[in-house]
């Protein structure tokens, strides 16, 4: 951060809010990177955060060349997993990000249902994504990052300084059945705590549904 005149500086200044808005980003990113030195800032005689258009214009420049991403990878049961729905997605994420001229340095995959709120791999993407400033993060759908919340996982990524790709627009024929498993899921986690884990009602639904599911 700069400390100087204020008042001789002839070069347009921008709030943090004006230049997250050119940069994508928010605010809040803004501050952090003016606490970790990433930008540069001058303080006006009132002590308030002011960005010359010079360094947005810089920054600017550095992120249209930086196409570093991630990829996540997701499929909901080991299943999808064994008849190779998760390596054929993998497959077609690198695809695509080679044919769009993105950097892959990493990536990250989960065997869960996308309403599974403590996949691993999910929460190591954030920490990587956030740790090392990676722009961009690739996934096949919306819902491979989550079925619910997806809004927050998107402000999540912009407080990081990154920006959700997504590779394809048209719906894949195992999507329906994803999202049969995830409201089976639901159902079962809602049967044990009417009935209790244990309980013979509860063995009974969960067999019924696993079977309904075999048979899809």
């Amino acid at each position: 951060m700069d400390e100087y005149n204020f008042s001789f500086t002839m070069e347009e200044l921008l709030t943090p809010k004006e230049a997250g808005k050119l940069l994508g980003v928010s605010t809040r990113t803004i501050q952090r990177w003016d606490k970790e030195g990433l930008i540069r800032v001058i303080r006006t005689p009132k002590g308030r955060r002011r960005i010359p258009k010079s360094e947005v214009l810089r920054l600017l420049k550095e992120k249209l060349n930086d196409r570093r991403a991630v990829i996540y990878a997701r499929v909901s049961s080991q299943r999808q997993n064994r008849d190779g729905n998760l390596k054929r997605q993998k497959e077609r994420l690198l695809k695509f990000a080679e044919e769009n001229n993105y950097e892959v340095v990493k990536v990250f995959q989960d065997v869960a249902s996308g309403i599974n709120d403590r996949r691993k791999n999910f929460w190591k993407m954030l920490s990587y994504v956030k740790e090392n400033g990676i722009p961009y993060v690739i996934v096949e759908f919306p819902d491979r990052l989550t079925r619910f919340g997806l809004s927050f996982v998107e402000k999540l990524l912009e407080e990081y300084g990154a920006k959700l790709v997504v590779a394809e627009k048209k719906m894949s024929k195992d999507k329906m059945e994803e999202l049969v498993e995830d409201l089976i899921t639901i159902i079962t986690s809602f049967t044990a705590r009417i009935y209790g884990a244990r309980s013979q009602k509860f063995k009974k639904v969960k067999k019924l549904l696993e079977e309904e599911l075999e048979g899809s």
